[in-house]
């Protein structure tokens, strides 16, 4: 049999074609860290002013039941109007499920303390507020770190 030639043929690239990156990358990224600060300012904004709608209550000097249950039904009030005026910037499960642990839990400190007998000020409301929100933030993006690293494992089938 009569053997037959072969060729190799090399792509090569036209020295005058130039290859420019998309400037889709660079928003995409500015575009998550608008989010991330977005979704952390929001977050501070609803701790402290669900704590101090608790501090506003406590203020009052009414018997401790009452002032716990009204200033928790203002404060998931106040919560639930900002994440309804958030939800459709920043998605109405990514703001209105955070600020509701915050907004629980910030006006709880607010009534433990007065419990305790130790009286709040507005800075201290405040800083209850932020400080929870902060600490919510961080456990959030703790939790998406492991979920997307757990996504990222490959899957291991069984053989069988």
């Amino acid at each position: 049999m009569p053997e037959v030639p072969t060729q190799t043929i090399v792509a090569t690239r036209p020295s005058k074609v130039y290859v420019r990156p998309t400037n889709e990358a660079p928003f995409k990224h500015n575009r998550r860290i608008l989010f991330f600060v977005a979704d952390l300012v929001f977050l501070v904004l609803a701790g402290i002013a669900a704590t101090m709608a608790m501090h506003m209550i406590h203020m009052l000097e009414w018997p401790f039941v009452p002032t716990s249950l009204i200033g928790m039904l203002a404060a998931m009030l106040v919560q639930t109007v900002m994440a309804i005026a958030a939800a459709p910037l920043l998605g109405s499960i990514e703001s209105m499920v955070p600020s509701m642990v915050v907004a629980m839990t910030g006006p709880m400190v607010i009534c433990v303390f007065h419990l305790f007998r130790c009286e709040s000020t507005w800075m201290m409301a405040a800083v209850t507020g932020s400080g929870f929100a902060i600490g919510t933030f961080a456990l959030i993006r703790l939790y998406a770190r492991s979920c997307a690293h757990t996504l990222m494992k490959p899957v291991q089938r069984r053989q069988g």
